[in-house]
């Protein structure tokens, strides 16, 4: 079982960019259709805010903003944008409401997003934070991870297969080449830390 680390630059850079160059050789920048489509909608156990992930078309391929929205659609608080290296393949929410956990799927990488925390300071931009993060793949390592759930409040789950690069530039997607196995994780803490606090505006 592989152990979680802390994700460093070079890891974003070295995984993301072979998988995404894989998957643009196999397939081509037009057959994605970047556009500003919402790919995830996913309402919290409460039902009165609803976390959305949306694509956002960029040059050099699609951006993502992940937000908070009311349940008429309306925008609560922006979260976080970043680039093409970090889609959103899947969004859980803590049973409380307070924690949002989401997924890229083709590098196993999980950002935890302290939601209690964004709703109790209002004026603060987080939109361009990096928050927390944890890589399940080690280093040359390609990991799928798919199935992300909370099995408690500073708990999250998921399963993790391998897949080959050379299959992603055949089909454009990755796929298991082996069974999947499901890996538990602590959250680290604490989610917000090291930051300057830059108020909306300002």
């Amino acid at each position: 079982m592989h152990s979680a680390r802390e994700l460093t630059l070079p890891g974003i850079v070295g995984t993301a960019a072979a998988v995404l160059a894989a998957v643009l050789t196999a397939v081509g920048c037009s057959t994605f259709g970047w556009t500003d489509r919402v790919l995830l909608r996913v309402p919290s156990p409460d039902s009165q805010m609803v976390a959305v992930c949306q694509e956002v078309p960029q040059f050099d391929g699609p951006g993502f903003v992940v937000r908070l929205e009311r349940p008429d659609g309306t925008v609560l608080r922006r979260l976080y944008e970043i680039g093409d290296a970090d889609g959103c393949s899947e969004i859980a929410w803590a049973a409380d409401g307070q924690t949002l956990a989401v997924l890229t799927g083709h590098v196993a990488r999980l950002r935890f997003i302290d939601v209690a925390w964004v709703l109790d300071h209002p004026t603060v931009e987080t939109a361009y934070w990096s928050w927390r993060q944890v890589s399940l793949a080690g280093e040359g390592q390609f990991l799928l991870g798919k199935g992300l759930r909370f099995t408690s409040r500073m708990e999250v789950e998921l399963q993790l297969c391998p897949y080959s690069l050379d299959a992603v530039r055949r089909t454009g997607m990755p796929a298991c080449n082996a069974p999947s196995v499901t890996r538990r994780l602590s959250i680290p803490q604490p989610i917000v830390t090291g930051h300057q606090v830059r108020t909306a505006g300002g």
